[in-house]
């Protein structure tokens, strides 16, 4: 018991020690540790002179190396030894922390503390004086005892219990000590025998004097307990370390311990105190896993992350950041980014890197990066400033978003749309020179013609025996057929070149299917076929819409049906069904029983130039242009044309159309068919034409109708004609040389009035509805296209001089 006391007042006495030391060298090191050797002086370290610093029984000292020689700079001794040279070199060159010293006036505990690069300090104090107090505590304890032991039977217990109670009194002191402190206390040798520990240690770990203190640590970390134990003992100096140790429950806890050498009568040991850090332990442990959770969210991030500081250097960037620039972090860390960019951009970041603490926001600017392969990358960049409260630091946080493909796919697509652009420059060039071929050839072909089929028409108004009538029926069919191919021709450049023009008039369409039915009736008649029209009594007969497409669709399909049917019958049936209001779903079906069209051929025969059959061209005829048109032009009409059919089982061809309703009022009255028109014989014509053939099959249809013509070559021609002349209509060619027949009808509307309001009938080959608009923008009443009818020419005539006119009917 009197062992045990004495090492527990040994042991306090030695951590009061230490603990008073290192607070006299703290407080030394505050008063100086901002001065450097140049302008250390008196006046500085004079305050150390103080009695609450340095007490009896101390040793403080400052010294300085230059040039590998020791210089004291101050001293304060209240005690005959001298601190070791060494020591002070050792604190001059950094180490910190206590000493225990053998000397030959005792032994001794200093602490290390350095100053600055320059200066070192140590304190010391001797441990004799602690020793002697002890010695003379454990010699009044033996013979206080060993009194007691002679005089036990002798003296009273009035002597012994003042004794007991006072010794009683120091072992409570001690054992209060030990149970207040907040972590554990042990003293083990050098082989980890536990040899005293304060009651928590031994509450918790279930350990005490004699067992080793191996047995409360993991089995990994065994070693490392050895190892600090060891350093502790060869050093001579406080070993600061952390731990695992184990409780009776295999529960780990953390523990920050402080190992110091102690020696006792010659006998080694280690003083061990220790700080339960397992909460810190485990907080540090969730702060490091969420940091790798928010680098991990970093790195998993697309956009480009740089953390530089004020001067620009680079702090960290995430994995995106440094696998564009195909380098670590660590190799780029503290180095200034604009090292990273183009030489042309460094300037420019420069520059906004100064002024970014003042700007509000959020910057934004696009630089190049290059990576260390010299690949150059397109980055927009957003700059924020990270401020820190209570601290002037900041920090740039510079988001980029690599665009260097979007600016590579921007600057194709602006390529492509160039080249687009001028494709469509191209395709609108080449259209444009497609129809001012297919005017050429429309006008150059038209010419002719008007020659043969005028020629033929004024034959066959001549008399001619049966033979030679047949002869002229030939020659006046073909030119027909010619014509119509010229005209799909021109339809279908129309249709093309979006130029197709659609008209909303009101019509009769029961009139205009009846007059297709009595046209095709007697081709249907010659072929021993039945042809049948049927109206729906419960449609109205009146609609606005474009009667000349539908006519030219319901006449291509009744063709077709006569055409390609040999036996049976074709049906003409329109029907419909109420939409909403005024508007109908209007259908027209041309049925026949003709050959048929197998299914793989029923969507060819609706593209230009195909028929279901090569040899259809060759049997029946026809370019395969009709249907194409025909069904832009249902399109075109907002409808469509459908079929159904079968191979040698017929066809039936639907036209479907939604239409308004028709004014009734609004309807044009129709001559009719039977009634020709006779001009006056006293009408006078001026006839401007350059072709001599077209020129006199004019001629004669003039005087055919009993007109009077005077004709001319030119345009010029033809204005000196109307300023000599007076005449009451002007059949004007629009292509002729010197002057041609628009330039010409100009000069003649800027003539006086009487002159400038003959009527101007335009003459042309060339068909396009673009031609026919220029005729009227240059002041002519009205255009007829070549190839001539008589009947046509009639008409239009008829039309524009109705004061000259008058009705008689056939015979």
């Amino acid at each position: 018991m009197v062992l045990v006391s004495g090492v527990v007042i040994y042991a306090n006495e030695i951590h009061s020690q230490t603990i008073r030391i290192e607070a006299w060298a703290k407080a030394a090191f505050e008063k100086l540790h901002d001065y450097s050797p140049p302008t250390l002086n008196r006046q500085h370290i004079g305050p150390l002179d103080r009695p609450s610093l340095i007490s009896p029984g101390q040793t403080l000292q400052i010294a300085e190396v230059q040039d590998n020689q020791l210089y004291f700079w101050y001293e304060q001794n209240k005690t005959e030894t001298h601190i070791p040279a060494s020591l002070l070199r050792d604190a001059i060159a950094g180490s910190k922390g206590f000493r225990r010293v053998t000397l030959s006036s005792g032994t001794y505990m200093f602490y290390l503390l350095p100053i600055n690069q320059q200066l070192g300090l140590v304190v010391g104090e001797p441990i004799t004086k602690i020793r002697t107090i002890t010695l003379h505590t454990w010699a009044l304890i033996v013979i206080a005892n060993a009194i007691l032991l002679i005089i036990a039977g002798v003296l009273s217990q009035h002597i012994v219990r003042p004794i007991n109670e006072k010794i009683r009194r120091q072992l409570l002191q001690h054992s209060l000590s030990w149970e207040s402190m907040s972590g554990i206390a042990l003293r083990i040798s050098s082989s980890l025998y536990i040899l005293d520990a304060n009651p928590r240690f031994e509450s918790m770990f279930e350990l005490t004097t004699g067992d080793r203190l191996s047995d409360a640590t993991s089995k990994e970390k065994s070693s490392d307990l050895a190892f600090y134990v060891l350093q502790a003992l060869q050093e001579r100096s406080v070993i600061e370390f952390e731990c695992v140790l184990v409780d009776t429950q295999g529960v780990k806890s953390h523990w920050a311990m402080s190992a110091s050498p102690w020696d006792l009568d010659g006998q080694e040991s280690i003083l061990l105190y220790g700080d339960d850090i397992t909460r810190h332990h485990r907080m540090a442990l969730e702060l490091q896993a969420e940091q790798e959770r928010v680098n991990l969210y970093l790195d998993a991030m697309q956009t480009l992350l740089i953390i530089c500081d004020h001067d620009g250097n680079v702090l960290r960037m995430n994995q995106q950041a440094e696998d564009l620039i195909a380098m670590p972090g660590e190799s780029l860390h503290k180095q200034p980014i604009w090292s990273l960019l183009r030489t042309d951009d460094r300037d420019r970041l420069k520059s906004l890197w100064q002024r970014l603490p003042t700007i509000d926001g959020h910057p934004v600017d696009q630089l190049a990066l290059i990576s260390s392969s010299g690949k150059e990358s397109t980055i927009n960049w957003q700059f924020t400033v990270v401020r820190y409260p209570d601290s002037e630091h900041i920090d740039i946080l510079m988001a980029g978003l690599d665009v260097t493909e979007s600016i590579a796919n921007q600057q194709a697509l602006e390529v492509a749309n160039r080249q687009i652009r001028e494709a469509l420059n191209t395709a609108k060039n080449a259209n444009r020179t497609k129809s001012i071929f297919l005017a050429s050839m429309s006008h150059e072909i038209r010419t002719p013609m008007n020659g043969m089929l005028g020629a033929a028409e004024l034959l066959l108004d001549s008399p001619l025996d049966k033979e030679q009538s047949g002869y002229v029926d030939i020659i006046h069919s073909s030119c027909h057929v010619l014509l119509d191919i010229i005209n799909d021709i021109l339809d279908l450049s129309k249709i093309e070149s979006g130029k197709l023009e659609i008209e909303a008039v009101d019509f009769d369409l029961n009139q205009l299917l009846n007059d297709l039915f009595h046209l095709f009736h007697q081709p249907a008649r010659n072929k021993e076929l039945a042809l049948i029209y049927r109206f729906d009594n419960q449609i109205p007969t009146i609609w606005r819409g474009d009667p000349k497409r539908i006519r030219q669709i319901v006449t291509n399909l009744l063709s077709n049906a006569v055409k390609f049917t040999h036996q049976g019958h074709i049906e003409l049936h329109a029907e419909g069904k109420r939409l909403d209001g005024d508007s109908y779903q209007l259908q027209i079906h041309v049925n026949d029983t003709g050959i048929g069209i197998p299914p793989s051929k029923q969507e060819q025969i609706f593209s230009a130039f195909r028929q279901a059959d090569t040899s259809t061209s060759r049997q029946y005829g026809g370019t395969g242009l009709g249907l194409t048109i025909c069904r832009h032009l249902a399109v075109a009409m907002g409808g469509n044309i459908t079929l159904k059919t079968a191979a040698n089982k017929g066809s039936s061809f639907t036209l479907s159309l939604a239409l308004p309703l028709g004014d009734a009022n609004k309807l044009q009255i129709l001559q009719p068919s039977t009634v020709r028109p006779v001009i006056d014989f006293r009408t006078k014509i001026l006839l401007a034409e350059d072709n001599p053939v077209n020129q006199k099959i004019a001629e004669k249809m003039l005087t055919r109708m009993g007109l009077r013509c005077t004709s001319v070559n030119n345009g010029q021609e033809a204005v000196r004609a109307v300023i000599k002349s007076n005449f009451d209509l002007i059949l004007m060619d629009v292509n002729m040389p010197i002057l041609d027949g628009i330039s010409a009808t100009q000069q003649i509307r800027d003539l006086g009035a009487a002159k400038s309001t003959i009527p101007i009938l335009a003459l042309t080959a060339n068909a396009m509805m673009e031609d026919r608009q220029r005729c009227l923008d240059a002041g002519m009443n009205g255009f007829i296209s070549k190839p001539i009818r008589m009947d046509s020419l009639r008409a239009a005539i008829a039309s524009l001089l109705p004061n000259a006119t008058q009705d008689k009917s056939e015979s």
